[in-house]
């Protein structure tokens, strides 16, 4: 099943506030009223602990969608966290592997670009969706480099 939860500011890094069930649709309407613009000045005030998010979840899956606007939620400027499990192979390949968290955490500039991201995760279409969150930390690794220069 989906659903979601809320992170707000001062909240410890692993509390979140559960939602319930939700659709794609129910999830938007969420991540629009959510009072982002609050939110981060508090974070201002405090500077410490986790940024406010939403986190979209299917726990039969194991996998998570943390996604959080670093202004409000109609301008550009997103990082998301696509949490998933995966199998960690052994020292030098041999022996079974072990079932480990995997995250991916990405800067995200345009707000259609996150729809995006939040439909395939609701659709479970996670080959579609871990391509992506790939070229966007690709990307966003070229980026880093580059502002090195």
């Amino acid at each position: 099943m989906l659903t979601y939860s809320i992170q707000k500011v001062g909240y410890d890094f692993n509390q979140l506030d559960q939602q319930g069930a939700t659709d794609y649709a129910s999830f938007v309407h969420a991540f629009n009223a959510f009072p982002w613009g609050a939110q981060h000045v508090e974070w201002n005030e405090t500077q410490d602990g986790p940024l406010p998010a939403l986190v979209l979840q299917h726990a039969d899956d194991q996998r998570e969608l943390w996604v959080t606007a670093l202004t409000d939620a109609h301008s550009d400027g997103f990082q998301l966290n696509a949490v998933s499990m995966r199998i960690k192979k052994g020292l030098f390949g041999i022996g079974k592997g072990k079932l480990e968290q995997h995250v991916d955490t990405i800067d995200v500039r345009k707000r259609i670009d996150v729809d995006a991201l939040c439909r395939l995760f609701c659709d479970r279409q996670y080959d579609e969706l871990d391509q992506r969150v790939a070229r966007y930390a690709q990307r966003n690794a070229d980026d880093d480099r580059g502002s090195d220069d």
